[in-house]
This record gives C-alpha cells, sequence and structure tokens, in this order.
C-alpha cells in the first residue's frame, strides 16, 4: 500500500510510476483527494486508489480484494519479444505462433515462472510432468530441444539456457518489454485493452 497523502504530488507520482506494470495491479494507493488522479491511477493500472477519506473496514476490504487478485495467474506473460498465453496455451515470437505442445508450453511457463533463474531437471519433472520421483529418461532434454527448435524458429535462439548441472533459464532479453499480466477471471473487455 502506498499512502500519497504523506507525500507531496511530484514525490509519489514518481513512486508509483517507477512501479514495473505488473506490480502495479496489486498496489493500493490511498490519500489521492483528485478524482481525475484517481482515474489516471487506476488507468495505468494500479490495483486500486482511494481518496483519504476511507473507513478502515472498507480500506481492509479493499487491501483483502487485491490480495486475492495478486494470487491469480496472469493470462499472459510477455518477455522481451516472447509472448505466453495461458489460456491459449501457446507462445508466440513477434506474435508468431510457436505451435507447441502441451508439455512444451509447460515446461516454458514453469521457466518463465522464475525468469533468470536455474530450474533444476528434478524440479521440472515435479511441476511439469507431476512426479515425485526422477526417472532414468531424457525426456526433459528431448522436450527442451523441441522447445529451443520452434523458438529458434521465430528468432528466440538462446533465450533457453542449460546450466552445468543439467538444470534450464529462461533469460531475460537485453531489451525487455513491460510484462502483460491478466488475471485469468478478467472480463472480455479488459482483456480487449
Amino acid at each position: 500500500m502506498i499512502d500519497a497523502l504523506h507525500l507531496d504530488s511530484g514525490q509519489w507520482l514518481t513512486l508509483l510510476n517507477a512501479l514495473p506494470q505488473d506490480q502495479r495491479r496489486t498496489v493500493l494507493v490511498t490519500g489521492v483527494s483528485e478524482a481525475c488522479e484517481r482515474a489516471s491511477l487506476l488507468h495505468v493500472g494500479f490495483g486500486d486508489v482511494l481518496s483519504e477519506a476511507i473507513e478502515l473496514n472498507e480500506l481492509d476490504a479493499r487491501a483483502s480484494r487485491l490480495s486475492q487478485f495478486a494470487q491469480c495467474l496472469p493470462r499472459r506473460r510477455r518477455i522481451g519479444r516472447l509472448t505466453l498465453d495461458l489460456l491459449a496455451r501457446e507462445a508466440f515470437g513477434d506474435g508468431e505462433p510457436l505451435n507447441l505442445n502441451p508439455r512444451e508450453f509447460a515446461l516454458i511457463w514453469r521457466l518463465a515462472d522464475s525468469l533468470n533463474d536455474t530450474v533444476s531437471k528434478e524440479t521440472l519433472i515435479y511441476d511439469v510432468w507431476r512426479m515425485g520421483f526422477v526417472p532414468e529418461t531424457n525426456s526433459v532434454a528431448v522436450h527442451m530441444s523441441r522447445l529451443r527448435r520452434k523458438l529458434a524458429f521465430v528468432g528466440l535462439a538462446g533465450v533457453i539456457e542449460t546450466s552445468a548441472n543439467g538444470g534450464y533459464r529462461l533469460l531475460t532479453p537485453s531489451v525487455d518489454v513491460p510484462a502483460i499480466d491478466r488475471p485469468l477471471h478478467a472480463s472480455a473487455e479488459t482483456l480487449s485493452h
């Protein structure tokens, strides 16, 4: 929560503008007296914006709603030129579909959960294959190879890196685009914007 009442407008606008787009939807801003300023902050993606005149029980209810909203899976993730669409279970490179099979999509989605961090083969087997043990198989490597080939086909070669210990990581491109992070339960009107 950010209380704009105790900051001058230049300070809180700078603070709010510094927040990445994908984090704004979980922020509750209070103390914004002007309706046009509240509307502007809502339009740029903040979860809720309130005036200084608010009762504690209403503030609690609004904060609880934002907390629940924050736990929703995003509909889309955008990582540079790569877009992942959870509802379609597809990835796109510059709008071009990769035509992923379900495991390939699950692998890249899981890697996106830990962007720039190595995810072990064991973790991928547990999270993607839902197995509690690591079988003697090269299934992860085979699926990863197919995924990399499809990424290379749309000009995204090298975004998945293999670590020395056999894990994998999805790298953020050097020129990143703000994440598109819309909840699954958002209305059709929200998704069209």
